[in-house]
């Protein structure tokens, strides 16, 4: 992996010249004085320029319509970042209510992170899940079957104690639902499964099927949702893309890939892929925790162990693929927003961090905080990987206390519930080992690499052995071979096994976790993996057969059932691809009971 992590002496240097309470007290004071601004600009038209005393901006902008900036700290000592104000092209109205708070903390390390956040313990998960729905015979929802799959939500969200909030995603025939944070597995699955039944049951009762699948695999124009903030985001990606002959040609090769004629042949109109985002609190909101977990937990062969077992999805557009059960990243790869950002950037512990991150923000190529400290570069031109296939580090989160987290978005979305859970539960577990060893060695990778054990299961991937096992995923789903760390060859099965003795051997003294509930996890997911009682064959015995639920692979059982539907593989068929969505639909249906 492309390796930028700042060393122990850069993180106490800091902190010993700006310690980190400071930099809390700072902060909070800066946002409370914001929230006062934006609270009584109505009556005080003046009130915004007197933010500009408490902060120095890294650009010298214009104040009264400012674009997009780094707000960074005054007084004596080394400048940090306070906030930072979205471009131009992002803002849709005053430039104040696009000034993001920046919530992690440079100065929080290894020597002092058990007074910053406190004892080492087992941090909260949350989720999002991304789905789609499909209209009646394999056609785009209109806006009425839209409208009433949004009330319909709101009701059997209530009913059943589920997320109420229905984020609009890209295309208007997408949603977004968050799972609130939990600990364990009974938890998580208990929720990931009210909210899925909510929205079986408002897609139902809309008239309409849901599928939760990588990627929107029915044919369709793939229209935008009407949001200002989609649309802004919509017109930045073809922007983008459109400028840089490459990813043109992946564009062009992916819709003669699948025969795709309708809607327009813009980026944004083919960008279908839908995950299942994870996101784990950073202890202390610790910048360099931040870093060192963003390369072990979502850099390593543990994060391609995950997407391979919630991988699947051979259809794109009407079409099943020649070649892959799982189209999810082949799709993501036609933005350059999609592409691997190897370490996210430190504006403070990177000698050039804080420049990038400005630029980014300056240059309009970045929609958000987080996404502004992934910077790379495609034929000497930058580029934000908001779509990132690793995931991101998120500073800019709006809750009371300033939660930071690490987000994983490589992960495909999966109608089954077990599934879910166990890796949102095993990427907290694979955290709580993470913290531990920061909290002993910093960012020094020495102790990594003297584990074999250790460096098979969290160590960072090269680029290249990264990629190919990406694409390893998607073309064999779950029956993949992992190549590790170390070279070492490894089955799933073999894969956690491995992955389970380690957590005991590092966690099981610790006391901080009971050796019985990681034996609980990875029993499960042996069960998926194994099935020793036979494996599902079918979409039904995937979802709801008692012994057989979530095992088989998922890619393959989706593409036995478009050549049962009378497809052929490689060729365009929406009548059976329509038809394995109907079989989804109606499976989730059955399992979560009538309405």
């Amino acid at each position: 992996m492309d390796s930028a992590l700042p060393d122990n002496a850069t993180l106490t240097a800091f902190a010993r010249e700006v310690p980190w309470q400071a930099v809390e007290d700072a902060r909070e004071h800066f946002q409370k004085y914001l929230d006062s601004v934006r609270d009584k600009r109505g009556s005080h038209p003046l009130a915004t320029d007197m933010l500009w005393y408490l902060v120095q901006p890294h650009y010298q902008d214009d104040q009264q319509s400012p674009d997009g900036n780094v707000l960074l700290s005054k007084g004596t000592t080394r400048p940090f970042v306070l906030a930072t104000i979205l471009g131009k092209r992002f803002q849709q109205s005053a430039w104040i209510d696009y000034v993001k708070p920046y919530n992690l903390n440079p100065s929080v390390n290894h020597e002092n992170l058990h007074e910053a956040g406190g004892p080492l313990r087992l941090r909260p998960v949350g989720t999002e899940l991304e789905v789609g729905m499909v209209g009646p015979e394999g056609l785009e929802p209109t806006d009425h079957e839209l409208s009433a799959f949004h009330k319909a939500y709101v009701v059997h969200a209530l009913r059943l104690d589920a997320c109420l909030d229905v984020t609009p995603e890209l295309c208007i025939y997408q949603a977004e639902v968050t799972l609130n944070p939990t600990f364990g597995y009974a938890k998580a699955l208990r929720s990931t499964e009210l909210n899925i039944a909510a929205l079986t049951h408002a897609a139902h009762e809309a008239g309409l099927q849901i599928a939760i699948m990588s990627v929107y695999p029915t044919e369709t124009d793939f229209a935008t949702s009407h949001s200002d903030k989609v649309e802004t985001v919509a017109m930045f990606l073809n922007d983008i893309n459109e400028s840089r002959a490459r990813q043109c040609e992946l564009l062009d090769a992916l819709r003669r890939r699948y025969k795709m004629s309708r809607g327009e042949v813009r980026t944004a109109n083919t960008l279908r892929f839908q995950g299942y985002h994870l996101h784990v609190d950073i202890a202390g909101r610790s910048e360099a925790l931040g870093m060192v977990s963003y390369m072990l937990n979502l850099g390593s062969a543990s994060a391609i162990a995950n997407g391979a077992l919630l991988r699947g999805g051979p259809f794109m557009d009407g079409a099943c693929d020649p070649e892959l059960l799982c189209t999810r990243e082949y799709v993501r790869a036609i933005s350059v927003t999609g592409h691997y950002i190897g370490v996210p950037l430190s504006p403070h512990l990177q000698e050039t961090g804080m420049e990038k991150h400005a630029f980014l923000l300056k240059s309009n190529l970045a929609n958000g905080t987080a996404r502004a400290l992934l910077y790379g570069e495609e034929d000497g031109l930058p580029f934000s990987g908001m779509h990132n296939m690793l995931g991101r580090v998120r500073p800019d989160l709006g809750s009371a206390n300033r939660t930071c987290t690490l987000e994983s978005t490589g992960l495909s979305s999966n109608p089954c519930a077990e599934r879910l859970a166990a890796v949102a539960v095993d990427f907290q577990y694979s955290q709580l080992l993470i913290e531990h060893y920061f909290r002993l060695h910093g960012t020094d990778l020495e102790a990594l690499h003297a584990d074999r054990d250790l460096l098979d299961v969290f160590g960072p991937l090269d680029r290249a052995i990264y990629l190919d096992m990406i694409n390893e995923a998607d073309r064999l789903c779950t029956d993949m071979q992992l190549k590790t760390a170390t070279g070492t060859v490894l089955s799933l099965v073999d894969f956690y096994e491995k992955k389970r003795r380690l957590l005991k051997r590092v966690l099981g003294p610790l006391n901080v976790i009971d050796t019985r509930d990681i034996d609980s996890l990875y029993d499960r997911i042996y069960h998926f993996l194994v099935a020793p009682n036979g494996a599902a064959a079918t979409i039904d015995d995937f979802i709801n057969h008692p012994t057989r639920r979530g095992t088989g692979n998922w890619g393959l059982i989706l593409r036995n059932a478009y050549l049962e539907a009378g497809g052929t593989v490689g060729a365009k068929n929406p009548q059976a691809v329509n038809k394995v969505v109907g079989l989804l639909h109606r499976a989730l249906v059955k399992r979560y009971g009538p309405i």
